[in-house]
């Protein structure tokens, strides 16, 4: 295992930069794709060669990384912009509280185990594997139900985000006046 971490850690962290625009966190997604190797080693089954599995898999770390950082860029969006609304009268606060209702609503309607694989990822951040051990499913399937949870609730996305884009607006009305 150390040959292959001296063999490719340096061009995998390169690889892996090119995604999150960081030499550190670079080094830790490398450093998460040989655990996971080393850890999952009994039972690993690589198809193509070792070195296409290893770029692929950093891809897919670093992916991962990406979008969980992204998913918590917007829960903090929403959290400041829950903060900034609550110096808005009762009727722009009672938009808010709406449009979060819509938001709650339609992911309510996922079918149940899709669901809670959206929400152990989107809400709580849990990992594809760490939601799989959970719920006692193949990782696979969890990509498969996130998919259809994404596909789902971005048919949506367009309604929001205006309506995310009007509170920003009175937000920066009412700064300045």
């Amino acid at each position: 295992m150390e040959q292959l971490f001296q063999k490719y850690y340096f061009n995998l962290c390169l690889f892996a930069k090119k995604y999150v625009n960081d030499s550190d966190l670079a080094e830790e997604v490398v450093s998460d794709v040989f655990f996971n190797v080393w850890q999952n080693r009994k039972t690993l089954s690589i198809n193509s060669s070792l070195q296409s599995y290893l770029f692929v898999a950093t891809k897919n770390q670093s992916l991962n990384l990406v979008k969980k950082a992204q998913a918590s860029f917007v829960n903090e969006e929403m959290s400041d912009l829950h903060l900034k609304l609550s110096h808005y009268n009762s009727d722009d606060s009672l938009e808010y509280t709406e449009l979060r209702n819509r938001i709650d609503l339609i992911i309510d309607e996922l079918p149940p185990q899709r669901r809670i694989i959206f929400k152990l990822n989107r809400i709580d951040g849990l990992k594809y594997k760490e939601i799989a051990d959970q719920l006692g499913i193949s990782v696979s399937t969890v990509q498969k139900q996130m998919l259809e949870a994404i596909k789902y609730v971005s048919q949506y996305e367009s309604q929001f985000i205006s309506s995310i884009l009007l509170f920003c607006f009175l937000d920066i009305y009412v700064t300045i006046c």
